[in-house]
């Protein structure tokens, strides 16, 4: 009767547990999450240290993104299960993506990538992007 109870106390934590990623103490964050983090906002990201690129996200999940050649596209996205998918109206269209939370710090990792093709999430802010061109900005 123990081990039932023992089993099904188990069964229950590990079902309203977050998701864990790759690796010990990563979490994914939920779509929910990544639009509170994200709307309104620039985010930057970085891979092995150069610039990634950066994506301003405005109000019903659409945004901008400025890749590392500072080009940019008019994208939109969407949640599939527990990935965040872009879509930028490109060939490659839709790309999706882990975000992940360990120890206050975000990465994304894109699916089917294993942790070593992470870019980091290394600054927050309010700024537009300064994207040049008619065929850009929301």
């Amino acid at each position: 009767m123990f081990r039932t109870l023992l089993l099904t106390a188990s069964i229950c934590a590990a079902l309203t547990a977050p998701l864990s990623a790759e690796g010990s103490g990563e979490t994914i964050i939920t779509p929910d999450q990544f639009e509170a983090l994200s709307t309104g906002k620039t985010l930057y990201f970085e891979r092995n240290g150069r610039f990634f690129g950066a994506e301003q996200f405005y109000t019903r999940r659409r945004s901008l993104w400025m890749n590392g050649a500072k080009e940019c596209l008019d994208g939109e996205w969407f949640a599939k299960n527990d990935l965040i998918c872009f879509d930028y109206g490109t060939d490659l269209d839709p790309q999706c993506w882990h975000f992940i939370e360990r120890s206050g710090q975000y990465s994304a990792r894109a699916e089917g990538e294993s942790a070593a093709f992470d870019i980091h999430l290394y600054d927050i802010d309010n700024t537009p992007l300064d994207c040049q061109g008619p065929a850009v900005g929301a």
